[in-house]
């Protein structure tokens, strides 16, 4: 009977991990809130069928609500690893220690990727109206601009993970997203695909969503960052090693497990 009231039951352990998770999607939440009602205010614009003059106006806006997202996306992957799978260190601990130590290199990386979003998205939405070689001309650029789309969305499933475990300059994280991006194309892929999965979601079943408006913070987050954990941590495993192999001195070495 002793046993079932240990802290380190498994039912114990579970419903603190989820606990644990639950306030990581709500730090994560808190610290993204500009971006959060930039987003919910677009998808308005869109729904309501508002004006092209509105949501332009609006989407210039969005590299601004961006500069927070980077650190605290790196921090939410860094202590959902660490502290979920990995059972290390506390969870508001991690992800503050990472959010500080990755917030300059990660909101200019926000800034940057925030604006190349935009330009791609006014360039597909302004190309009818700019575009004077016809619909077929037109259906080109819309297609050049939407792979330039896909690229960037490629190499932004790697970054924040990135950042969350080694120490990049802006240059060495942008190149080495992209690099990731390429040479583990297949996984890359799958969290591609899973993000635009959640963003069609929203778009065909908006009406259900917002009776679960309030849950989606506290959820959506860290099982996000859990679920492509899974596919990102074998790549990272084979670049990091187990620094215990070469060393007499044993370290704790969470991100080669």
């Amino acid at each position: 009977m002793s046993k079932f009231f240990s802290v380190d039951n498994k039912f114990f352990t579970t419903v603190n991990k989820i606990v644990d998770m639950l306030w990581l999607s709500f730090l994560w939440s808190v610290c993204c809130l500009p971006l959060i009602f930039l987003v919910f205010t677009l998808f308005l614009q869109v729904m309501e069928n508002n004006g092209l003059q509105g949501f332009l106006i609006l989407l210039i806006c969005l590299p601004i609500g961006c500069i927070t997202v980077g650190p605290s996306s790196a921090a939410l992957y860094y202590a959902i690893v660490k502290t979920i799978r990995r059972e290390r260190g506390y969870a508001t601990k991690n992800y503050f220690h990472a959010f500080k130590v990755n917030f300059k290199i990660g909101a200019i990386s926000s800034l940057i990727y925030g604006f190349a979003t935009t330009i791609i998205i006014v360039d597909i939405l302004l190309t009818p109206y700019f575009m004077d070689g016809g619909e077929e001309i037109t259906s080109i650029a819309k297609g050049v601009f939407l792979g330039m789309g896909i690229f960037l969305l490629f190499a932004l499933v790697w970054v924040n993970p990135l950042l969350s475990r080694f120490e990049l300059t802006l240059k060495e994280l942008i190149k080495n997203s992209l690099i990731l991006a390429v040479k583990n194309i297949f996984r890359t892929i799958i969290m591609a695909a899973f993000w635009i999965g959640l963003g069609m979601a929203f778009y065909y079943f908006y009406e259900y969503i917002f009776y679960y408006m309030v849950l989606i913070p506290l959820i959506l987050p860290a099982v996000s960052a859990l679920i492509r954990s899974f596919v990102i941590e074998p790549v990272f495993k084979k670049i990091t090693g187990d620094p215990n192999e070469d060393s007499e001195k044993e370290v704790d070495a969470w991100y080669a497990e």
